[in-house]
């Protein structure tokens, strides 16, 4: 029985596909292993969104060259996802005695084929027919489960590499999405998240998006049901509307705006101005206890310090329960790439940490806001420091660690007790 490794970086839809990969070889006889030294089979799935997911690709080849020589074991080596995508055939010339095989974003599914052919097989860089793999549970958390639903993006935001390592939009059937889920909750998930670059730009023939959370959450019944990610241009009033009808779908609503000034959007190619986005964020606060994330970038291409004000204002204003902060570095492919760029990596380092510094202030008063209130959570987890705490996420996105007797992937009514490390403290009610 040969024996595998998955070593995952990047985004959520790199986690689903991470973790279909990993039940297909278990289904297929072969044993996981989480020590390099024993594995004959490495996979490496990557990202390519930031210079320094690349980075660290390349520190695990140049370990994993080591131990070749280490151990004089000839593992075979995969290399896959964005970055194989972008750079696979370079990485390859770099590492010729450690990578046998280049896998880009497409033909996942043909993985089972490749191991049997081993050296006999090619390199899979060619973006066309795309295949989704079946969603499972996650092995972390067993009762929750990544349903990709869409794969790709068309909306070549002129910074983003996706386009051109991920491909254009591919939607998954919505018969196929309604039965994946009817199988993920019989095998016991509770939450599903809903997954695409562009989730909101959903559309089978006469379906969209709505029609996807409203079966799901009404007809299917699942007892939580999330998505991501959103893009404010295919943001609409009518996906608001779905989700105040239904109590189950999450109301932590992630909303990327990567910046608060109007002529950097515009340059971003982000197809919506600051005003337009607030007016998305208005119709979002008419949802009852709902909690806001976001995506923001500083440091874009040009960006004065004036602009870079206006992303503060705009999140002293919204006022995000979480937002995920980094700083612009090129990509190749980019239109931002060939922009002029005067601003130091100093600069875009200190705009950085101002805006990380506001963004805790601001989470600290909204979890504070929840103090007294109450809320759903699912139980995912058991302190390892003190049994009678458990741990997990309440419907509103909010870390909760609940003091009490709890069962493992139960959904409970809590109420928030106070301040406790990234989260709240709460006690079942």
């Amino acid at each position: 029985m040969q024996k595998f490794l998955i070593e995952n970086y990047g985004c959520q839809m790199n986690v689903a596909e991470a973790e279909s990969l990993r039940h297909l070889l278990q289904s297929n006889g072969y044993e996981e292993t989480t020590d390099p030294v024993e594995a004959d089979v490495v996979i490496i799935n990557t990202c390519s969104v930031r210079i320094t997911a690349e980075d660290r690709v390349i520190g695990r080849l140049g370990f994993y060259r080591g131990l070749r020589e280490e151990t004089d074991k000839d593992r075979y080596v995969i290399l896959m996802g964005c970055m194989a995508q972008n750079r696979g055939e370079e990485v390859k010339d770099m590492f010729p005695d450690v990578v046998k095989r280049v896998w880009g974003t497409y033909h996942k599914d043909k993985i089972l084929e490749d191991l049997r052919l081993l050296e006999k097989g090619s390199d899979f860089l060619h973006l066309s027919d795309y295949r989704f793999l079946d969603a499972v549970p996650q092995s972390s958390s067993p009762f929750r489960a990544y349903l990709p639903i869409s794969h790709g993006c068309d909306n070549f935001c002129s910074y983003c590499i996706v386009p051109h390592v991920r491909g254009r939009e591919v939607h998954r059937p919505f018969a196929e999405i309604i039965k994946q889920a009817e199988q993920l909750l019989e095998s016991g998930v509770k939450e599903i998240i809903l997954l695409g670059q562009n989730v909101n730009s959903y559309q089978d023939q006469d379906k969209r998006f709505e029609d996807v959370l409203d079966t799901l959450a009404g007809s299917v019944k699942v007892p939580r049901l999330s998505f991501l990610t959103s893009h404010p241009r295919d943001f609409r009033q009518s996906m608001v509307e779905i989700i105040g009808k239904h109590a189950n779908i999450s109301r932590l609503i992630h909303l990327p705006v990567q910046s608060g000034n109007n002529r950097i959007l515009s340059l971003m190619n982000r197809y919506y101005t600051r005003e337009d986005y607030l007016e998305k964020i208005r119709w979002i606060r008419t949802i009852p206890d709902v909690e806001i994330s976001t995506d923001l970038m500083v440091g874009f291409p040009g960006e004065t310090e004036k602009e870079y004000e206006d992303t503060l204002l705009l999140v002293k204003e919204v006022e995000y329960l979480e937002a995920f902060c980094y700083y612009y570095n090129p990509r190749p492919h980019t239109p931002a790439s060939r922009l002029p760029d005067n601003t130091t990596e100093q600069e875009k380092l200190s705009r950085l940490d101002g805006l990380i510094k506001i963004q805790r202030e601001i989470r600290q008063t909204r979890l504070a806001f929840w103090i007294g209130k109450t809320d759903t959570v699912l139980i995912e987890n058991r302190s390892k420091r003190d049994s009678n705490v458990f741990f997990g996420m309440s419907l509103s996105g909010i870390p909760s660690y609940v003091e009490g007797e709890c069962t493992l992937g139960d959904i409970i009514p809590v109420k928030f007790t106070g301040l406790k490390g990234s989260g709240l403290a709460a006690s079942p009610c």
